[in-house]
């Protein structure tokens, strides 16, 4: 820590020159021209700007600099005597004033001289050449740009995957790039370029093999770790890298690429943790269980739920704390029906994987939606059904237009244990608190359920959006404030971002056809027709869709969720959000066809005597979890164009799973290791010890601890 404080002290002391009444300005930005060739008490660093250049198995390339005192009496060479820094210490290192690049990739920094309290500053670029065989390619050679063109019909290779345009976090780790392979091509040529990167991928066809074990005819080439880092962490926050994909049959020819699609990586890494419900089949039915995933390290996805008191055989909607200590859970039994009466909710300790006490030493709360404050020291619940269920330890009926309270560390009820946010005969649901605790957001829906069923907060119709503000020092709520009012269309599953400054929910427009002979196809629940708007919280805004994360069609764009951390990108803020889709993740997981339908969960109100029992039909449409980036510059601007980017697959999952409801924490808390904490957790630097993994884990070929 002594060492990363010096280096943010030396980057600081870089960019906030002292304030000094010296007309020589002895803090000097090393350029102008005095008496030894340079402003006076200035200090300037040759060369400025330099461009390297890093090749796969070749020396990494080296620069020496060179430091100039400029004073009255002459120029001094103080190169020896400086203190260097490099703002991004993963490119290269500094052996006195020489700088010689890493391997693992390349990029931009800058590094700092410091003489005497003088600094000055030089750019270093590091450009990447050079290409990767994959492993059913070794040594594999490929026709050059200039070889003729295959001749034939359809012998051009297209991209599927990644889509075009898409901004990727630089911590992801891994990536597929999924292509139709054109006629006769045997053997491919990736191609990643920009004016920083000239990288080539020699691969084989390895077939896509999808969910319903079909060859779709396509290829996939599964970027290791190594093709990764030489290729994102080189463009952060730089040009967009072109993707395109040559083909041969005879190693003579070459078929060009049909198309090329644009990659972008982010600045900054993403930090947090996702918690999500992974549905699966039972001998039973359909059932499931809540897994997380650190995002970008190198430890495999872990189930939550399923074991100890959390054994139920369907954990499926779920709420986390933003500080990731508490959680709750709606379980159910996994006869696959959609009755609410056999879902109750609990509160759960996360690092324990336990519910909190006695009391709650298994599911007994009504099922419903729930919402923490910043500390998770309280909780916000609904009523679920709002069937009149007793209130715990009061007794009294609760009511479907208030939020009970309950305290986040014991799970007994708070005092004042209820709060209204609606008027008396509506209903209250899918809250989420602000991170800072001052203001609730909340759906009140014209209808839940249809006539005839029981109304649940699972199905609801024409849902307007509203705000409580909320007083921590008074432990009070204020006056409810509609803040978008439903015109027939349905607005549900809001959620607030990190800073507060955005609203983010799914929309379905008002509909008078039934696609299920039960509800208007309006309804929330798994709805095909969701798609993902934003709402600046600044008065009179407007909500703004996210066309370039929702795509074309009906993908059933669900429960959309920020990520913790407000970042920037090209000057301009940036935030993630994941969601659930059907959407086709190119040729691996198909939900396009027209035959299928949605399944599980059901698209129809409680039915209490149908589908018990039930598995997954043959032709279910397969929900996974998508993210993308918004830039929040963009729709901070009244009447703003979209300001999503296109989505992409996160690759942790399970493609034979239906994975929804996404929830992050920005820490991801787990129960302290055996030795209380002192071995390496996933994706920690090993290096200096590399048997000191915690359990299950070993020190692995790219020097952090993970699984083989």
């Amino acid at each position: 820590m002594r060492t990363a404080f010096c280096l943010v002290a030396l980057l600081t002391a870089a960019v906030v020159p002292a304030c000094s009444c010296d007309n020589g300005g002895r803090h000097g930005d090393g350029g102008g021209m005095g008496d030894g060739g340079g402003t006076p008490g200035a200090l300037s660093i040759t060369p400025a700007d330099v461009t390297l250049d890093l090749t796969t198995g070749g020396a990494p390339p080296t620069q020496a600099f060179t430091v100039t005192f400029h004073d009255k009496g002459g120029d001094q060479d103080v190169s020896g005597q400086a203190i260097f820094a490099l703002a991004d210490p993963t490119l290269g290192v500094m052996n006195g004033n020489v700088f010689t690049a890493g391997t693992a990739h390349g990029g931009s920094t800058t590094l700092v001289a410091n003489f005497n309290s003088n600094t000055a500053q030089a750019n270093i670029h590091v450009k990447v050449h050079g290409g990767f065989d994959t492993s059913d390619c070794p040594g594999c050679t490929f026709p050059d740009p200039t070889a003729a063109a295959c001749g034939g019909v359809d012998t051009s290779p297209t991209v599927v995957y990644p889509l075009d345009g898409v901004l990727l976090p630089p911590n992801m780790n891994v990536i597929t790039v999924q292509f139709i392979p054109g006629t006769g091509n045997t053997q491919f040529e990736l191609d990643f370029s920009n004016p920083a990167t000239d990288v080539k991928i020699n691969s084989k066809c390895k077939p896509t093999i999808d969910t319903r074990m079909q060859n779709s005819m396509g290829c996939q080439v599964d970027l290791t770790q190594a093709m990764w880092d030489f290729i994102a962490k080189s463009n952060k926050g730089g040009d967009p890298v072109k993707v395109s994909v040559r083909g041969t049959s005879d190693g003579i020819c070459a078929s060009p690429g049909a198309n090329a699609v644009n990659v972008a990586f982010a600045e900054q890494d993403v930090a947090g943790g996702i918690y999500y419900w992974k549905s699966t089949v039972s001998t039973n039915g359909t059932g499931g269980q809540i897994w997380r995933k650190g995002f970008g390290d190198q430890m495999p996805e872990e189930e939550i739920t399923g074991s100890g008191n959390l054994g139920s055989t369907c954990n499926g909607c779920h709420f986390l704390s933003r500080d990731g200590i508490r959680m709750t859970i709606n379980t159910d039994d996994d006869d696959s029906d959609d009755e609410y009466g056999d879902v109750q909710s609990g509160l759960v300790d996360v690092a324990s994987k336990m519910f909190v006490n006695a009391q709650f030493g298994f599911a007994d709360g009504p099922a419903g939606f729930q919402t923490f404050n910043h500390d998770h020291t309280k909780y916000l619940a609904t009523t679920g059904d709002g069937s009149g269920q007793a209130g715990f330890g009061t007794g009294a009926a609760i009511q479907p237009n208030q939020f009970f309270i309950y305290d986040g560390n014991t799970g007994m009820q708070s005092t004042p244990n209820a709060v209204t946010g609606a008027p008396a005969g509506k209903r209250v649901t899918h809250p989420d608190w602000s991170a800072d605790d001052k203001s609730l957001v909340y759906v009140v829906p014209t209808q839940a359920g249809s006539p005839g069923w029981q109304a649940d907060d699972a199905h609801i119709l024409g849902g307007s959006l509203w705000t409580m503000p909320y007083d921590a020092i008074m432990n009070t709520f204020g006056v409810p404030v509609e803040l978008v009012h439903s015109s027939g269309e349905n607005n549900y599953y809001p959620g607030y971002s990190p800073d507060g400054a955005f609203v983010i929910f799914n929309r379905v427009p008002h509909q008078t056809s039934d696609f299920d002979k039960t509800l208007p196809n309006n309804d929330s629940f798994s709805n095909p027709k969701a798609r993902v708007f934003i709402l600046s919280t600044n008065p009179g805004a407007a909500p703004i869709e996210c066309a370039a994360l929702n795509g074309s069609g009906d993908l059933s764009n669900s429960w959309p969720r920020w990520s913790p951390f407000v970042q920037t990108y090209k000057g301009q803020k940036l935030l993630w959000v994941t969601f659930s889709s059907t959407r086709d993740y190119g040729l691996l997981v198909r939900n396009s066809p027209a035959n299928l339908v949605q399944c599980y969960p059901p698209d129809s109100a409680e039915d209490p005597g149908g589908s018990h029992q039930g598995v997954f039909p043959a032709n279910c449409r397969q929900p996974q979890l998508w993210m993308a980036a918004i830039n929040l510059t963009t729709a901070e601007v009244m009447n703003a164009n979209d300001p999503s980017f296109p989505a992409f697959w996160l690759p942790f999952q399970d493609i034979t799973t239906h994975n929804h409801t996404a929830q992050w924490t920005s820490t991801v808390v787990t129960t302290p290791p055996p030795d209380g904490g002192v071995c390496l957790m996933g994706g920690e630097d090993c290096t200096k010890a590399p048997n000191n993994c915690c359990d299950t884990l070993v020190c692995t070929a790219n020097g952090t601890c993970g699984i083989l």
